[in-house]
């Protein structure tokens, strides 16, 4: 059975990310509301209003010389104007599709800047439906706009916009978010949280029958709380595990390179060396996509060498006085495993099981530090 539902699901789901992008476009003592003055409107603070109509589709361009959709807004815009719900000197008309098309009427009236330009809009439009019959389902809202109220399309076409989205309405709602100094790792989590947001609050005003209005002093709280809730959920494992068969582990064991005879000299098992591998090419990735995505910068990350730095030299003495009854292979491996079982936090958050190996490893591959009790003869610098 066919059924237009999806469409029509649509229609009513764009207005949330459209009311989430005017909130990011807004500012202090603005608010923004959905179904109250059109589908999504702005009051800014000073009065003005922006009013707008969205219109979406599945397949085609909504927004056809010949569509309901255009002329009917046309038509809403003016009996809210005559009704004195909108005041068409203050009020910015901005009609939104989801779907592009072929040039038509709807893009002359956008890009008519001057009372010229209005006046080629118009001859424009007149010729290009001149033919148009009075059964048409559209006439009776051309025939209002154009014909009994020209002045009045005047006045709206010199204060209107069209916008072009694509499919679901989110490109311009991540641009704004990114326009923010969002990093591009955090975009989606901060445009998700969001837009839940959004539907939560609207939802629940209209079934407490309220307006559904959300003021900037409340969307700017809670941007504020999850761009910081953002930058602790984003020390993430962006890393798949290295299996012992990876091609990059398996390079690595060829390569040897010094992290890797640091651990044989304190003659680690074939299992543990490649385990060691995967710790190194892990932490070595994060370390990268965290400072990359402005998660952490360089400052931190070496705070949280040098406390790794701090700890194995507190362990190395503490072994040396005692644990002498061990071989230098024991004690090497002893200090190692307490390393490796080390706690560490990198701006008050735990990072991946695989950070704080592999940094050591990274550290021991310069080296900075060794497992073995003689390591820095066995391994000069």
């Amino acid at each position: 059975m066919k059924s237009n539902a999806p469409g029509q699901l649509l229609g009513y789901s764009i207005q949330f990310p459209r009311a989430l992008y005017h909130l990011l476009m807004s500012g202090p003592k603005d608010v923004v509301c959905i179904e109250v003055l059109g589908d999504v409107a702005t009051l800014k603070s000073n009065g003005e209003l922006l009013a707008e109509e969205d219109k979406s589709s599945i397949v085609s361009n909504p927004l056809t010389n010949r569509s309901t959709d255009l002329w009917k807004t046309l038509f809403n815009w003016m009996e809210a104007i005559n009704s004195k719900d909108i005041d068409v000197d203050r009020t910015k008309f901005v009609l939104y599709s989801n779907q592009s098309g072929k040039q038509g009427i709807v893009h002359k009236f956008s890009s008519a800047q001057d009372k010229s330009e209005v006046q080629r809009a118009l001859d424009y439009t007149k010729k290009t439906l001149g033919n148009l019959k009075s059964e048409h389902e559209i006439w009776k809202y051309y025939d209002f706009v154009v014909n009994k109220n020209e002045s009045l399309l005047c006045k709206i076409i010199q204060r209107f916009e069209l916008q072009i989205g694509n499919g679901a309405g989110f490109d311009q709602v991540r641009a704004e978010i990114q326009r923010k100094h969002v990093p591009d790792g955090q975009i989606e989590f901060i445009m998700d949280s969001l837009n839940g947001w959004i539907q939560k609050v609207i939802i629940e005003n209209i079934a407490a029958r309220k307006k559904s209005i959300i003021s900037w002093e409340d969307f700017d709280r809670q941007f504020k709380v999850l761009f910081d809730r953002s930058r602790c959920r984003e020390l993430i494992d962006f890393t798949m595990h290295y299996s012992k068969e990876h091609d990059k582990v398996q390079k690595q064991v060829e390569l040897r390179p010094l992290y890797l005879k640091q651990l044989e000299a304190i003659e680690l098992s074939e299992e543990e060396i490649l385990e060691a591998v995967s710790d190194y090419l892990r932490a070595d990735v994060n370390l990268e996509k965290w400072i990359e995505n402005e998660i952490i910068d360089e400052n931190i990350a070496s705070d949280f060498e040098d406390r790794l730095m701090k700890f194995w030299e507190n362990q190395r003495k503490r072994i040396k006085i005692t644990e002498k009854r061990l071989g230098e292979t024991e004690q090497g491996q002893l200090l190692l495993i307490d390393c490796n079982s080390r706690l560490e936090t990198i701006r008050d958050m735990t990072p991946p099981l695989s950070t704080i190996p592999g940094t050591y490893h990274a550290l021991a591959d310069e080296p900075l530090l060794g497992w073995h009790p003689n390591w820095e003869k066995i391994f000069p610098k």
